[in-house]
């Protein structure tokens, strides 16, 4: 393979990792293109600053948003700018953005992600889920929404040292809100949910909590639990059995997005065809062609 080939296949091979991940995508392809920006202090407060370049709080709120991370990450993202700004400045001196092939690199992943935000805008424009849609297809495939093994919908509260579990027991039974106090108070994994696990099975969670979670009624609370990790309070929010058919409102989220992927295949080819019957196209290539392939393999979120 030569080397113009191998770097087109590479470029192409991460242009599709990047479609497949639009958030990393925005994130990677506006870094290559803010972190050289240089903005004044007259462009709002100035976070850090490296050499010239400064980022501004406007812009990591932005940056923070785009990789979805959460304010008390803030530390986290300004480092990793730091780097990127340090390492994006070295390039500079070095001459390597004035290099043809990396233009080439950047023109590619541009053009994809243009396609993309067009495709995203056309939806927007086109597809409309509307709810008796979104009821319809739920009573007409009930049969895909059949609770496979009994499961529970959890609230969970972790802390350090007993004291502090009881404390939240406390506040939880003179009525503060689960929520509030999971929020206050737990170092687990689902504090910024306010302690909500979602729907789970036996064998998801750890078996201290799966013993007491499933013999809990529906919406009773735990005693405090104490397992390797700390101490936990857990409670049962809503139980389904094994045979039971989820609830519209348990499902309806994954009833648009499957309603809408059906729906974007279409708009889709439409817009293909449209193009192609609006613009001259020429294929010098001996056996190659035009004509849509409907059969191949089809993302919404990566048509290419």
């Amino acid at each position: 393979m030569t080397g113009k080939k191998h770097t087109e296949w590479s470029v192409m091979r991460n242009i599709c990792w990047l479609m497949k991940n639009p958030v990393k995508t925005v994130s990677i392809v506006l870094i290559c293109c803010l972190t050289g920006c240089r903005s004044g202090p007259g462009d709002g407060e100035i976070v850090a600053r490296v050499g010239d370049a400064v980022l501004t709080r406007e812009a990591l709120a932005r940056f923070m948003t785009w990789e979805g991370l959460k304010p008390y990450q803030e530390n986290v993202y300004v480092e990793r700018w730091i780097n990127r700004e340090l390492l994006y400045q070295e390039a500079r001196k070095k001459k390597l953005d004035q290099n043809d092939e990396l233009r080439w690199e950047l023109e590619l992943i541009e053009k994809e992600w243009m396609i993309h935000r067009l495709l995203e805008h056309t939806y927007r424009e086109k597809i409309q889920i509307t709810e008796n849609e979104v009821r319809t297809y739920y009573d007409e495939n009930q049969e895909q929404f059949r609770i496979e093994e009994d499961e529970v919908r959890a609230f969970h509260i972790l802390t350090r040292d007993r004291s502090e579990a009881n404390l939240a027991r406390q506040e939880i039974t003179a009525g503060r809100q689960f929520e509030e106090v999971a929020r206050e108070r737990s170092i687990g994994m689902f504090r910024n949910k306010g302690g909500d696990m979602g729907y789970v099975r036996r064998g998801d969670i750890i078996p201290e909590l799966s013993r007491v979670l499933f013999a809990l009624s529906e919406g009773a609370l735990s005693n405090v639990i104490r397992s390797d990790y700390g101490f936990h309070l857990i409670k049962a929010v809503k139980k389904r059995r094994q045979g039971d058919i989820k609830d519209l409102g348990d499902v309806r989220d994954d009833i648009i997005q499957r309603l809408r992927v059906s729906r974007e295949r279409a708009v889709y080819y439409d817009l293909l065809f449209q193009l192609q019957n609006q613009t001259k196209v020429e294929v010098e290539i001996p056996g190659a062609g035009t004509a849509l392939d409907d059969t191949a393999e089809y993302s919404p979120r990566q048509p290419f």
